[in-house]
């Protein structure tokens, strides 16, 4: 939340100090550094999965070093195929003004630079996850994520506005993330001797993370490409309309990825019945928990914008942000079994769904785009996030249990969705609002497990026994 924050902060500024043309170039950027964190090879989330199970510490060291050293490598690599193919990316396909163009070719060896960077932060997070050291992770990455969004509005206030510059900017708040979470990193592994690559671990890790790794090229193509489209087909200001507003929407994933986050390593422990008893527990509640967020987000999404952006940039992003909500709500529940199935040893089933959803997808994208604009990519991206997570729940057993919670928690949604586009100004009706939420809050409440309700009884004396103290 604390980047949500500095996020609604900053944007502003850099639609104000750099345009909001320049700001959809450095958006695309970003997008390409998204896609090229796939040169980990899958090996952040094979650590996580591997050092969950290993009791040695020695054994834990030697699976993170050669992972580190692998990654390392591969980082470089994925660095010198970018810079090659950002050149042309941003010279010939990309449709940037001939003023800027200058300007995002000397940004390349910036942005080059920060692939290694993106690789290594994987098996980094991997590793702290493996050791359940949540709070080390979230803030060594909240010190990245912040240093890459202040550090290029610093170098504008000092003088530095050029795309290269903003880039340059970004890879030293990159540089600050990663020294802050190596060091985390070596206090909660802790390091033992000295790095080496070890033959042994090499075969258990790629086999794990080749199927990880994949899913980690496939991934971010699905992902980046509706930005990327956009930027091809209608120009960069349309990909700042866009994603913005898919920034924004994105934070309501970080309740999914945490909860998903903190059950890997318990889901690569357990076994049989246990596991999937979790899983079931963990579905529900992170259904009725997202739904009274996600509802209360949608019918405030036109408005907020409004005040945050302006009303010109608030008409063309809500109804995006919206679609966007509506696809995130359908999916939040899926990062549950999405984590359970790599961390049961089967990392391959949605690698094998994600190849044969993605010429589907790209030739939906390609449409909705040429029909519909902005509005079409949040469409088949919400469509696209609907498939994954019926795939999710069939492959791991949890249909039944997902239709339950979609079955209580769909009225409110669709109700706050139809007011939000029926009224999308101030001049919605408050007590309707008011009344779309309390059905959303009450409907969540008797969804969730009796084990979280009864925590939430505030009004209940707790018993005076001492073994009750939690």
């Amino acid at each position: 939340m604390i980047p949500t924050v500095v996020s609604l902060a900053t944007v502003p500024l850099y639609l104000r100090w750099i345009g909001e043309i320049r700001y959809g170039v450095l958006l695309l950027a970003f997008t390409l550094l998204g896609y090229f964190g796939a040169f980990d090879l899958g090996l952040g989330r094979a650590v996580a999965q591997r050092v969950a199970r290993q009791e040695s510490s020695i054994e834990r060291n030697r699976t993170f070093w050669t992972a580190f050293i692998l990654s390392a490598g591969m980082g470089i690599l994925g660095g010198i195929v970018l810079y090659f193919l950002g050149h042309w990316l941003f010279a010939d396909i990309f449709q940037i003004p001939a003023m800027l163009r200058g300007e995002a070719q000397k940004a390349i060896p910036w942005l080059a630079a920060i692939v290694p960077l993106i690789a290594l932060i994987s098996v980094l997070a991997g590793t702290l996850e493996a050791r359940q050291a949540f709070l080390s992770l979230n803030a060594s990455q909240i010190i990245g994520v912040i240093g890459l969004q202040t550090f290029p509005l610093i170098s504008v206030a000092l003088g530095h506005g050029s795309i290269a510059a903003l880039i340059a900017a970004a890879l030293a708040g990159r540089v600050t993330g990663v020294v802050v979470m190596f060091w985390l990193t070596a206090r909660q592994l802790p390091f033992v001797g000295w790095p080496a690559l070890h033959r042994a671990e090499i075969g258990p890790l790629l086999r794990f993370g080749g199927w990880v790794s994949v899913s980690g090229a496939v991934i971010p193509l699905l992902t980046i490409i509706d930005r990327l489209v956009i930027g091809a087909r209608l120009g960069v200001a349309a990909v700042t309309a866009y994603t913005v507003p898919f920034n924004l929407t994105q934070r309501f994933t970080y309740l999914p990825y945490a909860l998903s986050t903190t059950l890997f390593p318990r889901f690569s422990q357990a076994q049989g019945e246990d596991a999937k008893g979790l899983m079931r527990q963990a579905v529900t509640a992170l259904a009725a928990i997202q739904t009274p967020f996600i509802v209360f987000a949608i019918l405030l999404m036109h408005p907020f914008l409004t005040l945050w952006i302006g009303a010109d940039l608030a008409a063309k992003m809500a109804p995006v942000a919206i679609i966007l909500l509506l696809g995130i709500w359908i999916n939040g529940p899926a990062f549950i079994p999405y984590a359970y199935m790599p961390a049961q040893g089967r990392p391959d089933l949605m690698t094998k769904f994600y190849l044969a959803e993605l010429l589907p997808f790209l030739l939906i994208l390609w449409a909705l785009i040429a029909w519909l604009g902005i509005v079409g990519a949040a469409l088949a991206w919400a469509l696209r996030s609907s498939a994954d997570a019926i795939f999710c729940f069939v492959a791991t057993g949890t249909a039944r249990t997902y239709g339950r919670a979609v079955g209580f928690t769909i009225l409110p949604v669709i109700a706050a969705a139809f007011v939000a586009f029926a009224s999308p100004s101030f001049g919605l009706d408050i007590s309707i609002g008011f009344a779309i939420l309390a059905i959303a809050l009450s409907v969540s409440y008797y969804l969730l497990p009796e084990s979280l309700r009864g925590r939430l009884r505030f009004w209940q004396k707790p018993p005076l026994s001492p073994h009750c103290s939690e």
